[in-house]
């Protein structure tokens, strides 16, 4: 469950950084969480009246979290990148701001982790089938959709993704800055294919951990032990493509602020403004 339900909390959460929708549409989607979250974790896995009970729980208690302790943090963020844009940036700055992020997503991480050590040991025999059949379906499209790309057909969608939302902050690029982009897509690394056995090894685990005949309590202790230890473990080579994407990054978006047009100055105070302002305002309303 965690894998899949991660997908949608990557969904739901850093979306705040990536800002794929206008304000108000974001706004509505977030305060829609308490239902839309339970409705993802059933279509994963059938869900009996207690467990269901329990997911919108805590599904309750992961939001008012993320809203109590994560949404000021985004807005402040929002405040110190706005104010060092009208500085002279450097990659040290924006590396530290990524940094940040990061950070962030971490935390996220964790509590899901906290969420899926209590609900997980509660599935049933049934349950962990559905559960781990629906993690190999997502394991092969994974495969097949994002393993298995051209080269081509990743610079494409590295490209793309990367103009989208810059675009959310800074409105149209230039032709200069799409150079830029298209320049920087083509030096990133894809982490697929070790993301991909991680995703496996992990399902490997868990599946050995809820299939022993250990109380409820156990495989919660065994589960928590786990999820521990697998976050202090580091895959040396995926980790130098991720550092040396984030280099690459670093230097774009330098590259990207040092260009920026005045209308693209103007633009960017507006949509952090904006943003800074939804956070705060979601982080008091219940």
């Amino acid at each position: 469950m965690k894998l899949l339900f991660s997908h949608l909390i990557k969904v739901v959460f850093i979306i705040t950084f990536a800002m794929m929708m206008a304000s108000c549409s974001f706004k509505t989607f977030y305060n829609q969480l308490d239902n839309i979250i339970p409705n993802y974790v059933e279509g994963v896995v059938s869900l009996d009246s207690l467990l269901e009970e329990k997911v919108s729980q805590r599904t309750l208690v992961l939001i008012n979290w993320h809203r109590d302790t994560q949404l000021n943090q985004y807005a402040n963020w929002l405040r110190v990148v706005q104010r060092d844009a009208n500085y002279h940036l450097t990659e040290e700055m924006i590396s530290k701001h990524i940094a940040t992020l990061y950070r962030y997503w971490k935390s996220i991480s964790l509590k899901i982790d906290e969420e899926m050590v209590l609900l997980l040991p509660q599935l049933n025999t049934e349950q962990r089938k559905e559960l781990f059949s629906s993690i190999d379906e997502k394991n092969d499209e994974f495969h097949e959709e994002v393993v298995e790309q051209t080269s081509e057909e990743r610079i494409k969608q590295y490209t793309d993704r990367i103009i989208d939302n810059l675009e959310i902050w800074l409105g149209d690029l230039t032709d200069a800055q799409h150079v830029l982009v298209k320049q920087a897509g083509t030096r990133l690394q894809s982490t697929a294919s070790y993301r991909l056995e991680l995703r496996k090894q992990w399902q490997q685990s868990i599946k050995l951990i809820l299939d022993t005949n250990n109380s409820t309590s156990q495989k919660t202790t065994s589960l928590h032990e786990f999820f521990t230890s697998y976050k202090s473990q580091e895959n040396a080579a995926m980790e130098a493509l991720v550092n040396m994407n984030k280099n690459i990054i670093s230097h774009l978006i330098l590259q990207i602020l040092h260009s920026m047009t005045d209308e693209q100055k103007a633009y960017f105070v507006t949509s952090t403004n904006n943003y800074i302002r939804m956070f705060e305002e979601l982080a008091i309303e219940r």
